[in-house]
């Protein structure tokens, strides 16, 4: 048996368990982020909502179990065409359907000949079994039974001019099998499903809404087809540049890899990568990276940091609604100096739907929710009559 690095391990603190130390606030705490991957109940999210983010999960990608009969029939014979030396196996399920594309190519006992002279690795027992039914006895596997670390196993040893074959089923896989590359190994993928649109438009068009609309402060982006797919849809409904124009600055991209990072890199917007292409490690660079964002001034003598979606306050977290939000960090841009309500509405996604009634609104809203004085009764937010408003710094 194989002994791979634990998947469950990582940088990970205490508030795995969703518990803070007294009144500490979490460090995701106030932010809203965007999952977009294969399915909505996704694992990255329970760990981050653990260091307190607000998740929104999306199944930014269909995945139809079955293969592209063109797709499979080129991987079977280039799978064939030269000594193997490693060979993942996703599943008993992919095996089969693996096995059924060799057949209708002919291809099927020489197939069998070239796993028995490779290293097989399988994901759990029942893949093994399955292996087993081809008279191949020697099968590895790691203690997590999962394909990720069947794959971090490979890449913690020399891979420079090893060829490996991979039969996969999640589009995050095909992430693994880069990294692969990059250490050298030669890789024929294995696709034995699809990953294609989601069923339902509304999904990704729902998530390029909250974008343009900055109600997200990251997306975390599972795998080449769901950034494939947001960009399709955003251009099907002619929101592009809208898009683009909420990733380039206002909302961080986090990216499993670089196959997930290229279609929109390619258009000038900056993803940020896990160092692992894992869903652990997709976690913990948002963990690294969001909090950053926070800005933190002091105003009228507190100290204030703004968040995403939530300001803490002397080291209280209070929620502000998104318009007030917008215009706090409008300000906050400009600390101390007095901005117009025509140049606070320059700051607003959709400013041309907002006039100065709605930002005199949002100005009292926001201090509804900060407290309208501190003890000395000096006010976060000040009018500076017939100019503006400005931060008490």
């Amino acid at each position: 048996m194989v002994t791979a690095r634990d998947s469950a391990s990582g940088p990970w603190r205490s508030s795995d368990r969703g518990q803070a130390t007294g009144s500490e606030v979490l460090p995701l705490a106030g932010f809203t982020v965007a999952l977009a991957t294969d399915r909505r109940n996704h694992e990255v999210a329970a760990w981050l909502a653990a260091e307190g983010a607000r998740t929104i999960g999306f199944r930014a990608v269909h995945t139809t179990p079955q293969p592209d009969p063109a797709a499979i029939a080129a991987a079977v014979r280039e799978s064939v065409a030269q000594p193997v030396h490693e060979v993942i196996v996703s599943s008993a399920y992919g095996l089969r359907l693996w096995l059924a594309a060799a057949r209708r190519e002919g291809l099927l006992d020489q197939m069998v000949a070239g796993l028995a002279e490779a290293r097989l690795l399988a994901r759990n027992a029942v893949t093994a079994d399955g292996l087993r039914e081809l008279g191949l006895t020697q099968i590895w596997s790691t203690a997590a039974a999962t394909t990720e670390d069947l794959f971090r196993y490979l890449l913690a040893q020399p891979m420079i001019g090893r060829r490996v074959v991979a039969q996969i089923e999640v589009d995050a896989h095909r992430e693994l099998c880069q990294a692969l590359r990059d250490a050298g190994a030669s890789v024929v993928e294995v696709r034995t499903h699809q990953f294609g649109q989601p069923t339902h438009a509304d999904e990704i068009r729902r998530l390029n809404d909250l974008i343009v609309r900055r109600h997200v402060d990251a997306v975390v982006l599972g795998g080449p087809a769901a950034t494939d797919n947001l960009l399709d849809q955003a251009r099907a409904d002619g929101v592009l540049d809208d898009v683009l124009n909420a990733l380039v600055h206002d909302v961080l991209v986090v990216g499993l890899g670089p196959l997930t990072a290229s279609g929109l890199a390619a258009l000038g917007i900056p993803v940020v990568r896990a160092p692992e292409p894992v869903p652990r490690s997709l976690a913990a660079r948002v963990l690294t990276e969001l909090p950053q964002r926070a800005l933190t001034l002091n105003v009228a003598g507190r100290t204030v940091e703004i968040r995403g979606q939530a300001v803490v306050v002397d080291g209280a977290l209070i929620p502000v609604q998104a318009g007030p939000m917008a215009v706090l960090r409008a300000l906050a841009a400009h600390p101390g100096r007095v901005l117009s309500a025509a140049e606070i509405r320059a700051y607003l996604p959709h400013s041309s739907t907002v006039d100065d009634h709605a930002i005199e609104m949002a100005v009292s809203r926001l201090r509804g929710s900060l407290g309208h004085a501190d003890a000395r009764g000096l006010d976060l937010i000040q009018t500076v009559v017939k100019r503006g408003y400005r931060l008490a710094i």
